[in-house]
């Protein structure tokens, strides 16, 4: 059998139709939820580019004990597993970060665009110019280039090879099924559409304008915790502008679903599609992921697998899971050994519809910035470390986070706490960065 793991940067549940009712045209990500299981809960350990790939290819927890940081030596990877194993091990990448971090570890054929956003300029062109930008007061200086880079290598990837990313990436991925297509591969895709700088060409960039031919500020890359600089027609802009770049994505990875199909790949292949987080767009007054809150709307990720004959059509899985998770679940579809330092568990039992024992909590947060607990029946505790009061939700009648119930709920806020704390025991005491949970 074949293993693929299509990673996609930045995806919110809420944004995807089969997560629920939404302006956003996702028919391939529709489709293919509906060809396997969807998992409604589940989350990040820590909702970032970095630790959410740690925690997917080396299965263990990092808002505990590590910052933003490439992997360690003695960090598992799970390329190597499969390689050891006697999988043809591929991985095609434009997310710039994933240069230097340490992810190509394991993978036979590693490539890495240098085209891709926030890169800078392909062959060592001059920027762009991209006055018609606006950034908000106080943007972040050493991001403030993002968007003349990301311009200027949509522009010379157009310019080169008559075509923008993602297409280039899924076709060359494409190709290297169709040499590849009879040996067992593991093949990890990992694309950083949708992540802003939103610069989405046609026909998607004006599906979502809430007016024909907008004529307000073209924001590619707005920024929080301060919103004062919005004004009316802003904020929609922005969502219309992410919306554009989602609808984008699904339609490039429709295209290698259906050259999975086309090479008769899809019978004998795992297919895991999975954001690394969501984003956040203004709902408690933040704009992208600074501050790192792990409210929903960053926190509540995407994850769905398709494998025909094992996993039934048209499931969900409603319990809740991590995105630490990932590694072992693959693993055992493969039938490679677990090493017992990975921290989780296997999620395929629960996409086969097996009997399985839910968790009744799952543990997230961001290093030495914030920490959570949500429980099974739906109660969310966010510790805030002393930058504000922590917070109480309760997700079934407050989704979206707006009444904190701290006082009317203290004795169940300061059990999740204590549950909380007695997660980070084993990293605090240093007795092992690898402790099963």
């Amino acid at each position: 059998m074949n293993v693929l793991v299509i990673c996609l940067d930045t995806v919110r549940p809420d944004k995807v139709g089969a997560y629920g009712p939404t302006v956003v045209q996702t028919p391939n990500l529709d489709r293919f939820a509906a060809e396997g299981c969807l998992f409604t809960r589940a989350y990040a350990e820590c909702p970032n580019t970095i630790p959410a790939r740690t925690a997917m290819v080396a299965g263990i927890y990092t808002f505990t004990n590590r910052p933003w940081q490439a992997l360690e030596p003695d960090d598992l990877h799970i390329a190597e597993l499969f390689a050891d194993a006697g999988y043809l091990t591929a991985a095609f990448s434009d997310t710039p970060f994933n240069a230097g971090a340490n992810m190509e570890r394991g993978f036979k054929h590693f490539v890495h665009y240098p085209m891709g956003k926030c890169l800078p300029p392909m062959d060592g062109q001059p920027l762009m110019d991209a006055s018609e930008a606006f950034f908000p007061p106080g943007f972040p200086e050493n991001e403030y280039l993002f968007y003349p880079k990301t311009k200027t290598n949509r522009a010379l990837s157009h310019e080169k090879y008559g075509k923008y990313l993602p297409q280039v990436m899924v076709e060359e991925v494409a190709q290297w099924l169709g040499e590849h297509c009879n040996e067992d591969f593991f093949l990890w895709v990992d694309s950083f559409n949708p992540h802003e700088p939103w610069d989405t060409p046609e026909p998607f960039a004006s599906m979502y304008e809430p007016r024909r031919g907008f004529e307000g500020r073209y924001i590619p890359m707005p920024m929080g915790p301060d919103m004062s600089w919005t004004r009316p027609g802003d904020m929609e802009h922005v969502h219309a502008l992410y919306n554009a770049a989602i609808t984008e994505t699904d339609y490039w990875f429709g295209k290698l679903l259906d050259q999975l199909d086309e090479l008769g790949l899809t019978e004998n292949t795992l297919v895991v599609i999975v954001s690394d987080h969501g984003m956040p767009l203004g709902e408690h007054g933040t704009i992208r992921k600074f501050g790192y809150p792990i409210y929903e709307e960053l926190a509540h990720l995407v994850l769905m697998m398709r494998w025909p004959g094992e996993i039934p059509a048209g499931s969900k899985y409603d319990d809740l899971v991590s995105n630490v998770d990932l590694p072992e679940t693959l693993l055992e579809a493969a039938g490679v050994q677990i090493p017992d330092q990975m921290q989780r568990l296997s999620l395929l039992p629960a996409a086969r519809g097996e009997g399985v024992e839910a968790a009744q909590h799952l543990f997230l947060g961001a290093y030495n910035y914030r920490a959570g607990v949500v429980t099974a029946d739906g109660y969310k505790f966010i510790s805030n470390r002393g930058e504000q009061a922590n917070e109480l939700y309760f997700l079934p009648e407050d989704p979206l986070e707006k009444s904190n119930i701290m006082s009317e709920e203290s004795d169940l806020a300061a059990e999740l706490h204590r549950k909380l704390w007695d997660f980070h025991e084993p990293w605090r005491a240093k007795r092992s960065r690898h402790h099963r949970y």
